[in-house]
């Protein structure tokens, strides 16, 4: 897997003080290229490539890892999203598709807020209250961490966020089933936006510096068969 550390630069608003600093060290991306297999897709996919063997299909795997704050590079993640445009290295004619993308949506469950609960005990003279913190961790509720969006587009993308009890860091990993056209240089343009939250400025947007050293494409496929990175 290709695996890149990238620079995020913030975004000028009326608000962001003009000594801002870009992060770094904050966030890494990778992805790798694979073809369409039982050992690598899910049965679904599998199922979908075994369906149209006459169709040209990429399993494209992306991770997004978030590293918590240093001293160096402040903030918290918020939010944060990831895009691809799918294209060919020629100017005209038809473009990848995503016909399936993973996840849709993955959530985690999320407890009620903590509710206390006052007993009053009644002991002759002395009145004694005891209080009892209660957290209602059975009530079902899920709140989403990763939601996908554009299957059957030739422009995915997906959202990332912290909720709570659940902060956003770690490794995300996402995939795209692509059709790719035959013949043709099929090319992934990226694109990654964050949102964090620091203690002093509070929220700050910033965008990946996705430079020419840092190339925002990715090959998804040539003439012949589909190559990684």
């Amino acid at each position: 897997m290709t695996t890149l550390p990238i620079e995020l630069l913030p975004e000028r608003t009326l608000g962001t003080p003009p000594d801002t600093e870009a992060l770094r060290g904050r966030l890494t991306f990778g992805w790798d290229c694979f073809p369409v297999s039982e050992a690598l897709a899910s049965a679904e996919w599998a199922a979908y490539a075994s369906a149209v063997p006459s169709r040209e299909l990429v399993h494209v795997v992306l991770v997004c890892s978030f590293l918590p704050e240093t001293p160096q590079a402040r903030g918290e993640f918020v939010r944060a999203s990831l895009g691809l445009s799918l294209r060919t290295a020629e100017a005209e004619g038809p473009r990848p598709v995503a016909r399936a993308i993973e996840p849709g949506e993955r959530a985690q469950p999320v407890p009620s807020a903590d509710s206390r609960v006052m007993l009053g005990i009644n002991a002759g003279v002395l009145n004694v209250e005891v209080e009892r913190q209660v957290t209602n961790n059975a009530s079902g509720r899920a709140e989403w961490t990763v939601r996908g969006f554009g299957a059957s587009q030739s422009t995915p993308m997906w959202e990332f966020r912290r909720v709570r009890r659940y902060p956003l860091v770690g490794d995300h990993t996402v995939a795209a089933l692509v059709e790719t056209v035959p013949d043709r240089v099929n090319v992934a343009d990226v694109m990654l936006a964050a949102e964090l939250e620091h203690r002093t400025l509070g929220i700050r947007r910033y965008r990946a510096d996705l430079t020419p050293s840092q190339s925002s494409s990715i090959t998804l496929a040539g003439p012949s068969s589909p190559t990684a990175g």
